[in-house]
């Protein structure tokens, strides 16, 4: 199912909500576009003042499910990023990025936070755009991405205690200089998981 389907404008449907509505958003025949603020993010670095304050769109699941977007990104500074996210609370989450790095590039990246924030760079993009992809089996999670959509490479796995239910979404943030924007095309869920999470099928 996807998720988008119904919603027009600032109007949402299908049990999406936000946590921490962005200033600028909105859907037209393209889907969802965010312009997240500047200094907004997900991140607990160890031992350091968290950052809380990105906005997630979202809806409640209960037990295992597969989640994809498809993201394209204005990608301006460092951080800069169109995520595809899980989230059992604050200090209990996890992101898949279609991100900028500090040199400029473009990568998939991965963040699991419990309570802290790990930081894990996976390939290098061409281009800001590509289809995200995250699913759960219980309290063991996985990541792909991919370029088409038929596809899929592994990011990582990894495994958390989270409660059945957990908020699963979309989100923009730019943790350093704003004016970037995050599209996403779609945002699909099933209540199944990827049969096998190191080659994706």
């Amino acid at each position: 199912m996807n998720l988008f389907e119904g919603c027009t404008g600032k109007a949402l449907a299908n049990g999406l909500a936000w946590f921490q509505e962005p200033p600028e958003w909105g859907f037209d025949q393209d889907g969802l576009t965010i312009t997240p603020a500047a200094k907004t993010d997900f991140f607990r670095g160890y031992l350091r003042a968290p950052n809380d304050n990105a906005c997630l769109l979202y809806i409640d699941v209960t037990g295992d499910f597969t989640a994809v977007t498809r993201a394209r990104a204005h990608l301006v500074g460092f951080g800069d990023a169109a995520a595809l996210t899980v989230r059992a609370s604050a200090t209990q989450w996890a992101k898949l990025c279609l991100e900028r790095s500090p040199i400029g590039d473009v990568a998939a990246v991965s963040v699991v936070t419990n309570p802290w924030s790990d930081d894990a760079n996976n390939e290098l993009l061409d281009k800001p755009e590509c289809y995200l992809r995250l699913t759960r089996a219980g309290d063991v999670f996985a990541m792909h991405y991919s370029l088409d959509g038929a596809r899929w490479r592994f990011v990582r796995t990894f495994g958390m205690v989270m409660p059945p239910t957990v908020m699963v979404g979309v989100h923009a943030q730019s943790p350093f200089v704003g004016g970037c924007s995050a599209q996403f095309d779609l945002l699909t869920l099933t209540h199944e998981a990827v049969k096998d999470f190191r080659s994706g099928e």
